[in-house]
């Protein structure tokens, strides 16, 4: 009980960290129960994902396209975040 306050910190933080890299795409994360993410697309689409690799390819499907992580749009918009 006493090491879970850290471990939702590092899920939050790591969540925020996802979000500005889906941003570029139009999606977002949010936590689901603790255990899963949600993840969100601009035209209202939702998918659950249990880890990030099922994530990404909830991200790739809800896009029809592969994720890319060194495009140029992607690294663009990363870089203008900092």
């Amino acid at each position: 009980m006493g090491d879970e306050l850290p471990r939702r910190r590092e899920r939050l933080r790591r969540i925020a960290a996802i979000n500005q890299v889906l941003a570029a795409f139009r999606l977002k994360v949010e936590d689901f129960q603790g255990a899963s993410y949600l993840l969100l697309g601009a035209t209202g689409k939702q998918a659950l994902a249990s880890g990030l690799d099922q994530l990404w390819q909830a991200a790739e499907n809800m896009l029809g396209r592969p994720l890319d992580p060194l495009d140029s749009h992607l690294l663009d918009h990363l870089e203008s975040a900092v």
